[in-house]
């Protein structure tokens, strides 16, 4: 049970279902004492998403932007004793107009999965470069969501970009968004192989011997890990060779 009551007048339409909210709060229980604010960063939510408590959620949906009001939740139906006090304005509703990406709750996720898509078609013809900028786009549209479904797709498009940033020999950020991935799919054997290959670029080779080794325990038949297990201790070898003679034509010239 909710009681609200208006502080300051508010402009417009109520969000709508999957519509974004940005507001500040602060909370205190029926004594007086502090429960908990949004401090100096206004809180994001969804209409409709479940993030918040049922009727903080509900008040928010009745609220328009630019509205100030004070909503008590009662702890009990049958008695209004006990409660908790929310002071709360909004702020907006709605992404922002100037936004290029000016998309409402559904349609922000088909968006993402559209250019993942177009990303996809854009490997196939090994335009890596059209494809890591699609990706990169998709992924900024969902970065602010924790979904299960928005982090399954995050974890796709850092798989789909740490090829991209191989093929084009950006080997950092490749190991960046494999290692990111990895934290959540150690056993990714993919991954893992591509993160090896991108290390020795870079002259990481424990890290590389490390992942090669873990990705041949987990599949022993994979020719790519196993051709790269084979040659990478003959490549440490070139690389540490020509360090050595870098190191003596310093000492003592050419």
């Amino acid at each position: 049970m909710i009681d609200i009551q208006i502080i300051k007048e508010g402009i417009g339409d109520t969000p709508r279902l999957h519509e974004e909210v940005y507001f500040f709060f602060i909370a205190h229980n029926h004594k007086g004492e502090l429960l908990t604010n949004s401090q100096h960063t206004a809180t994001k939510t969804i209409i409709g998403r479940g993030w918040l408590q049922p009727e903080v959620e509900e008040a928010l949906s009745k609220m328009k932007q630019g509205e100030r009001s004070l909503i008590k939740i009662y702890h009990s139906p049958a008695t209004k004793e006990f409660y908790d006090q929310y002071e709360i304005e909004i702020i907006r509703i709605g992404r922002k107009k100037n936004n290029p990406w000016h998309l409402e709750g559904e349609e922000v996720y088909d968006r993402a999965l559209e250019l993942k898509g177009l990303g996809n078609a854009d490997i196939k013809q090994q335009k890596y470069l059209e494809a890591q900028n699609k990706y990169l786009e998709s992924l900024n549209l969902i970065k602010t969501e924790y979904c299960d479904r928005e982090l399954e797709l995050s974890g796709q498009l850092r798989s789909n970009l740490s090829l991209t940033h191989l093929k084009n020999k950006q080997f950092e950020l490749c190991i960046k968004q494999a290692s990111t991935v990895l934290q959540a799919q150690p056993e990714n054997v993919k991954l893992l192989h591509r993160r090896a290959v991108a290390s020795i670029q870079v002259d990481e080779f424990d890290r590389a011997k490390s992942d090669l080794k873990l990705a041949n325990q987990l599949d022993p038949q994979n020719e790519e890990v196993i051709k790269e297990l084979q040659s990478i201790g003959e490549k440490e070898k070139q690389i540490k060779k020509k360090q050595q003679e870098r190191a003596k034509k310093m000492l003592f010239g050419e």
